[in-house]
C-alpha cells in the first residue's frame, strides 16, 4: 500500500513538472510564449512582471500588442501597462498619507534611452496613474529611487527633457 502511494505521488509530481503552464502565486504563465521577471521591491515585497517573449528580429512590429502585467506578493491588485516589454519598478514611500506606498514604473522598450517615468497610487484597490513624464534612463544621475523629491509642500517627480541640445531635469509637482 505504501509503495502504491509513493508511486502515485511520483507520477503526480512528474506530471506537474511536465505541465508547460505553471503558476506563481496563482499567476498562470505559459512559458512557451511568456516570460516572467522578478523584482524585489523591499525586504518583504516582490513584484512579478509578466509579458510575452520577444520574437527574433522583433523591434516592436511583430506582435499586435505589447503589454505587461505586474503581480505583487503582498496581495496588491495587478497592474497592466501597455506599450512595454518589461519594466523597472520602485516602491516609493507613502506620498499622499493614505498608509499605502506609491509605485514608480519605468517601462522597457526595444531601443532608445528615452522612456517614460510613471507614478501610480492605489485608490479603491485600483492602480491610478498620478503623474508621468520623460526619463533618460541611460544616465545614472537620477535612477528611479531618486526620481521623487520632497519639496517644502508635497513632492515632485523629476523628469528629463532636452533644451538646446542640453539635458534638463524638471520638477513636476505631484498632486493627488
Amino acid at each position: 500500500m505504501k509503495k502504491s502511494l509513493v508511486y502515485a505521488l511520483v507520477i503526480a509530481l512528474f506530471m506537474a513538472c511536465n505541465d508547460k503552464s505553471q503558476s506563481v502565486n496563482e499567476i498562470k504563465i505559459d512559458y512557451n510564449i511568456q516570460k516572467i521577471d522578478t523584482i524585489i521591491l523591499n525586504e518583504i515585497d516582490t513584484a512579478f512582471v509578466v509579458g510575452n517573449k520577444i520574437i527574433d528580429g522583433d523591434i516592436g512590429d511583430k506582435q499586435k500588442e505589447y503589454s505587461i502585467k505586474i503581480y505583487f506578493s503582498n496581495n496588491l491588485p495587478e497592474l497592466t501597462y501597455k506599450n512595454a516589454i518589461g519594466a523597472d519598478l520602485y516602491l516609493a514611500n507613502d506620498l499622499d498619507g493614505d498608509g499605502k506606498a506609491e509605485l514608480l514604473l519605468r517601462p522597457e522598450w526595444f531601443s532608445s534611452c528615452w522612456t517614460s517615468v510613471n507614478l501610480f497610487s492605489l485608490k479603491n484597490n485600483i492602480w491610478k496613474l498620478v503623474k508621468s513624464g520623460s526619463m533618460y534612463y541611460c544616465s545614472d544621475e537620477y535612477p528611479l529611487s531618486k526620481r521623487i523629491v520632497q519639496m517644502k509642500q508635497g513632492y515632485s517627480l523629476l523628469t528629463d527633457s532636452l533644451a538646446d541640445t542640453k539635458f534638463v531635469t524638471l520638477k513636476k509637482e505631484i498632486k493627488f
